[in-house]
């Protein structure tokens, strides 16, 4: 996906509408304390209940082709930056 350098939108410090600059910032790696790790930490020291052995060792794990990536938008005019509530999803993206 392409995107253009600068954008004609509304700023909601500046209440008006104000060039601004297209800044990508790229897609993190969660935190290793999510919900999810830790409890999949505990299932595998203390074990599935009856099973001996992890129960979802033989699914396959998909991998995700598509990123979100978190696009902001700076204001020109009185400098503050505002986001997108969810970003974008795409494989690629690129600022021209």
């Amino acid at each position: 996906m392409k995107l253009p350098s600068t954008v004609h939108r509304y700023c909601k410090y500046c209440h008006e509408h104000t060039e601004q600059e297209v800044i990508l910032v790229k897609p993190g790696h969660r935190g290793t304390l999510t919900k999810g790790s830790r409890r999949k930490l505990w299932n595998i020291e203390h074990g599935y209940g009856s099973t001996p052995y992890p129960m979802f060792e033989h699914k396959k794990i998909k991998v995700k082709t598509t990123k979100r990536y978190d696009i902001r938008y700076r204001c020109k005019k009185c400098g503050k930056m505002t986001t997108q509530s969810r970003g974008k999803k795409a494989k690629k993206v690129e600022i021209k």
